[in-house]
């Protein structure tokens, strides 16, 4: 005998466990009264019993229980190299930075001139004062550059300047030897 047209689906629901409780009840009574969905069950039943897998062993699940904290723990060391990667990739491009300035930093930039472009900036022939030399010539180059009006060596300004450098020397040595104002 043949199972029902209309109860072939819930038939096969049933068998595998997947069929809901009110959906239950009515198979089961016409279960009851007709003979050939019931001969239809039993051999889909048999058939995914053939395909059904043996209960799982004492070691099996124990090796599914512990999946998820294994999984989450092979997660978590991913991430952790992946940071160190990322950290290990910025001290690398921080420490390029830090040797391309100490590099490039002391580089001066060559003063451009019509006459002579490829000629170095001119220095102070000779070192009257050491650093007030190089410092008068400093501000020279730096006025020419600006396009500015050069100042005379003779200007009220600049020995004004001297004294405020020579007062700072002092405040400097007194900072240094611990006295506060």
């Amino acid at each position: 005998m043949a199972a029902c047209a209309d109860q072939e689906e819930r038939l096969d629901l049933h068998a595998a466990g997947a069929l809901d409780a009110a959906e239950t009840v009515r198979l089961l009574e016409h279960l009851a009264s007709c003979p050939g969905c019931r001969e239809a069950f039993e051999a889909t039943r048999e058939v995914l019993s053939l395909a059904a897998l043996p209960p799982p062993s004492a070691t099996e699940r124990t090796l599914q229980e512990a999946l998820p904290r294994r999984t989450l723990a092979a997660w978590h060391r991913e991430q952790t190299r992946q940071s160190l990667r990322w950290r290990t990739l910025g001290s690398v491009a921080a420490v390029a930075a830090v040797a391309a300035v100490m590099v490039l930093g002391p580089w001066r930039s060559t003063r451009w001139t019509a006459e002579t472009p490829d000629a170095a900036p001119p220095r102070a022939a000779a070192v009257e004062d050491g650093v007030a030399t190089e410092t008068r010539q400093t501000l020279a180059d730096f006025e020419e550059w600006a396009g500015l009006e050069p100042l005379e060596a003779t200007d009220v300004a600049a020995s004004e300047d001297d004294a405020m450098l020579d007062d700072l020397d002092a405040w400097d040595d007194d900072f240094e030897q611990g006295e506060m104002l």
